[in-house]
């Protein structure tokens, strides 16, 4: 019985794991860039360093017919083999993503190594300037911009989407994709310009401004520690910020009218407005009605973006194929979604006011 149990105790010491990997053989990137069409794709791969002790990251570059034909041309001119299983952000130039962003990402998916966490971003222009800012600002391109990208959810203006949610959105024909859309500004650094909006698996070429981008998140109710909006009342500024959302979308004429109505309750705290005695009177009364006035103004201005785009980021067609398939059937959701009338009504509740009456 002895010699069984350290027969067993030997091969448990033995065992080992059947696709372990040795890093030291890999260049392990943190952030890939792409452009291109397919049949002739460039990428950039920002691929670490240790020169004198410190660690910094260079770009190789690669041309291919496919994503995965530009890896394996830049692992010729790598003296490790290029890793992107810990990939923390993939960015695609605006022109490539103007053709089916499927095509590009497919090779992401089929890698059980790869990690589905990775961020997704839009270039304006070429995304080559972009990593070699990120690896200047911050030695490795790939740890500066999923920073930045995961800021965005803070503010409200992006909730966090990884590749996973990615690949859920562009195979949902009720619901279209939105991804953060980058810019280099004058001080050469990277910049966000709004949310680029998607048709299908298409970018439309057609951006939310930042403003936009962060009432879309209301809407959405998805807003992330802080969706603040400032407002001139009276020639003084004044800073909401939304503390909770209660929505209600009505269907009921979506059959016979085509109209989908949209109500929404913020309540909301006043943090910025130096005239004060906000409680007095009426004065509480008709700051609450202008907050309303100017965001229903603008919900209705980015109404007009979306259907214009041809896009439907809140994902109003799922309920439509969900309840109101006559509708859904009469042919593509995103000309049906261009043509139907929406109505927001929002009312701004506010709570607090802060210590100053």
């Amino acid at each position: 019985m002895r010699k069984k149990h350290s027969i067993l105790f030997c091969v448990l010491l033995l065992s080992g794991c059947w696709d372990e990997r040795q890093y030291k053989d890999f260049s392990v990137v943190s952030m890939v860039g792409h452009e291109g069409q397919v049949g002739e794709i460039t990428s950039y791969f920002s691929v670490p360093t240790i020169k004198e002790g410190a660690t910094t990251s260079s770009i190789v570059k690669g041309m291919g017919k496919s994503t995965r034909d530009a890896r394996m041309d830049a692992d010729l001119k790598s003296n490790q083999t290029i890793d992107v299983s810990k990939l923390s952000v993939l960015l695609y130039s605006d022109e490539s993503a103007k053709s089916d962003l499927y095509e590009y990402l497919d090779v992401y998916y089929r890698n059980a190594r790869n990690q589905l966490s990775t961020y997704v971003a839009i270039t304006e222009g070429s995304p080559e300037p972009y990593i070699e800012i990120g690896n200047e600002l911050q030695d490795e391109a790939g740890s500066y911009y999923k920073k930045f990208i995961k800021s965005l959810s803070f503010v409200s203006i992006y909730p966090e989407t990884d590749l996973q949610m990615v690949c859920s959105i562009l195979f949902d024909d009720g619901i279209d994709l939105t991804l953060p859309y980058l810019f280099i500004n004058k001080e050469n650094n990277p910049e966000l310009k709004g949310l680029a909006l998607f048709n299908g698996r298409e970018y439309t070429g057609t951006n939310l401004t930042v403003q936009q981008s962060k009432l879309l998140s209301v809407l959405k109710d998805r807003v992330g520690r802080r969706a603040n909006f400032t407002v001139i009342y009276k020639d003084t500024p004044v800073t909401m910020v939304v503390r909770k959302i209660d929505k209600k979308w009505d269907y009921s004429e979506m059959d016979e009218s085509g109209i989908i109505k949209l109500s929404y309750k913020l309540k909301a705290d006043v943090q910025e407005f130096s005239k004060d005695h906000i409680e007095q009177g009426e004065n509480k009364k008709e700051l609450e009605q202008f907050l309303s006035q100017q965001l229903n103004e603008e919900t209705n201005k980015l109404f007009e973006v979306l259907q214009e785009a041809k896009s439907d980021p809140l994902g109003l067609g799922r309920r439509v194929r969900a309840f109101h398939p006559e509708v859904w059937e009469k042919g593509d959701w995103n000309d049906t979604f261009s043509d139907i009338t929406i109505k927001p009504d929002i009312k701004v509740d506010i709570k607090r006011t802060g210590i100053l009456k």
